[in-house]
C-alpha cells in the first residue's frame, strides 16, 4: 500500500514539474563554437531527461557485465548450501529415527552439495554404526580428528567404541585427550574418572573427581561417595601391599570424606583391630553406627567384645545402638545378642520390632531360632522357617545395573564393569533361595553369629 501511495505521488509531481516547464513561453539558446542551438525550455528538459536515461542504461550494462558472473555464481552457490543443509537436516533426522540406509544417502548428498567434510563427518558415522558397520564409523570418527570443529566429536565417538569393545588402555587415552580439548565439559570428567578408576590410577582419578565436584559435572553427594570410594580402593590396594599403616591412615582419610560410607568404616575399624588398636576400631565401629547400621559393623563390634561375656557384651550393644535404636540393623543385633546372652524376652521384644519395621527372612530365621531355644515348639520354628521363605531375603551388595550380587563393595562392579553402582539393598525376592523346613535353625544361625577373623575383617566392604 505504501510503495502504490509513493509511486502515485511521483507521477504526480512529475507530471506537475513537466506543466510548469512547458508552459512559461521562453527560448533557450546554447553556443558552441561555431554551432548554436535553440529550442525551448521543454524540449531542454526532455534531452537532458533521455540523456541521463542514456547514461543510466550504459552504467547498469557494463556493470551488469562486470559483476553479473559472479551474482550468478553467488546464486548457484547459496542454492547448494541450501540444498545442502537441507540433507544434513533430513539426514540427521533419519539417523535419529533409526534409517540408515537414507541417512547415508543424504549424507553423500549433503556432502555433494556443501563441499565441507567436517560437517557431514558425523552423519556418515552415525550411519555407519546405525548399520553395524564399525570399521566405517571409526574412519569417519578418526577423520574428525583432523578438523578442529569436529575434532572433540571424533574423541567422543571414538572412546564410546573403545568402551563399547572393553578396550580401557586406549578409551583411558581417548578421555585424556578429550579433557586436554575442554577440561570443565561434565561427560568428559566423568568418563576420564570411569577409566581412572579400572586402570587403578587412585591418585589420578582422586584429582579427577575434585574437578568433577568444582565443575558441577556431579552433585556434592556423589561427589564425596566417589572420593570416599576412591580413596577406599587405595587403602585396600596398600593393605594388600602389606602397608597397613599407610594404608589405615587413608581408610581414615576416606571416613572423613563421607561419613555414611560405610566401606570406609568396615576398612578402617578392621585395620586397627588388625594393628592392635581395638579402642579405634571401636570408635570407629561406634562413628559408623549412627550413620548407616549394618551386619558386618555389627560382627566387628562383636569381635572387639570376644573377651567379654554374653551378658556384658549385649550391654555394650545397648550402647553402640542407643542413638540409633530403632533402625531394623539395630533391633537384630540387640536380638542376636540377647539370644546369645539367653534373655529371651528381651530377644523376642527386639525381633516383634524388627518384624514390624523389616520383615526378612533373617528376622524369621531368629524368631524360628528363639522358639527352638525357649520353648521348643517344633510347630512355631516350622512356622517361622516357612515365614522365612516367604519373605523378602535380607539386603545385599547389588548392582543397580546388572543387579549381580557382590561379597563386598567395590567401586567397579566384577560383573558388568559399571562404575559406582554398587549399593547395599534388598534384592529381588525372585532371588532368594527357598528355606527348608528342615534346615537346622541353630546350625542357620551359627556362621553369621560368629565373628570374622581380624584379617577378613580388614578387607571386608560388607
Amino acid at each position: 500500500m505504501i510503495r502504490i501511495i509513493a509511486f502515485v505521488v511521483t507521477v504526480i509531481v512529475v507530471a506537475a514539474a513537466a506543466t510548469w516547464i512547458s508552459e512559461p513561453p521562453g527560448r533557450v539558446e546554447v553556443a558552441w563554437g561555431d554551432y548554436v542551438v535553440e529550442t525551448s525550455p521543454g524540449v531542454l528538459a526532455a534531452a537532458i531527461a533521455v540523456a541521463a536515461a542514456v547514461v543510466l542504461v550504459i552504467a547498469a550494462t557494463v556493470r551488469f557485465v562486470w559483476i553479473g558472473p559472479r551474482r550468478v555464481a553467488l546464486a548457484r552457490r547459496r542454492r547448494r548450501e541450501r540444498l545442502g543443509y537441507r540433507a544434513l537436516t533430513q539426514g540427521l533426522v533419519a539417523a535419529a529415527a533409526g534409517d540408515p540406509r537414507r541417512a547415508r544417502r543424504l549424507a553423500r548428498r549433503a556432502n555433494l552439495m556443501l563441499d565441507e567434510p567436517p560437517l557431514t563427518l558425523l552423519l556418515s558415522a552415525q550411519a555407519a554404526q546405525l548399520e553395524g558397520d564399525d570399521e566405517a564409523a571409526r574412519g569417519y570418527f578418526e577423520a574428525m580428528l583432523d578438523q578442529p570443529a569436529t575434532a572433540f566429536l571424533g574423541l567422543r565417538g571414538l572412546l564410546v567404541q573403545a568402551e563399547r569393545t572393553g578396550d580401557t588402555v586406549r578409551a583411558l587415552e581417548l578421555a585424556e585427550r578429550a579433557f586436554a580439548l575442554r577440561p570443565e565439559t561434565p561427560w568428559v570428567l566423568t568418563a576420564l574418572l570411569e577409566m581412572q578408576t579400572r586402570a587403578g590410577r587412585w591418585s589420578d582419578a582422586l584429582v579427577t573427581v575434585k574437578q568433577a565436584r568444582r565443575h558441577g559435572a556431579v552433585s556434592e553427594e556423589v561427589g564425596r561417595r566417589r572420593e570416599a570410594g576412591l580413596l577406599f580402593e587405595r587403602a585396600r590396594a596398600l593393605r594388600e601391599q602389606g602397608e597397613v599403616k599407610d594404608a589405615l591412615r587413608i581408610a581414615d582419610e576416606a571416613r572423613t570424606a563421607d561419613v555414611s560410607f560405610l566401606p570406609a568404616a568396615l576398612l578402617s575399624a578392621g585395620l586397627a583391630k588388625e594393628a592392635g588398636r581395638d579402642g579405634a576400631a571401636q570408635r570407629a565401629v561406634t562413628e559408623a553406627w549412627r550413620h548407616c547400621p549394618h551386619p558386618a559393623l555389627g560382627r566387628l563390634f562383636l569381635a572387639l567384645q570376644a573377651d567379654r561375656s554374653a551378658a556384658e557384651r549385649l550391654k555394650r550393644v545397648e550402647k553402640l545402638v542407643a542413638d540409633n535404636s530403632v533402625d531394623p540393623e539395630s533391633l537384630v543385633l540387640l536380638a542376636r545378642q540377647a539370644l546369645e546372652a539367653k534373655q529371651w524376652g528381651t530377644a523376642r521384644r527386639h525381633l516383634e520390632r524388627a518384624v514390624a519395621a523389616r520383615p526378612t527372612a533373617g528376622v524369621y530365621r531368629l524368631l524360628a531360632r528363639l522358639e527352638e531355644a525357649e520353648t521348643g515348639d517344633g510347630a512355631a520354628v516350622r512356622r517361622h522357617l516357612r515365614q522365612a521363605s516367604e519373605a523378602a531375603p535380607d539386603p545385599g551388595w547389588l548392582c543397580t545395573r546388572c543387579t549381580s550380587a557382590s561379597p563386598a563393595w567395590s567401586i567397579v562392579c566384577d560383573h558388568c564393569g559399571a562404575f559406582d553402582s554398587i549399593e547395599w539393598r534388598t534384592p529381588p525376592q525372585a532371588e532368594a533361595g527357598a528355606l527348608s523346613l528342615d534346615t537346622p535353625v541353630a546350625e542357620d544361625e551359627a556362621e553369621a553369629e560368629a565373628p570374622p577373623p581380624p584379617a577378613a575383617a580388614s578387607s571386608a566392604a560388607g
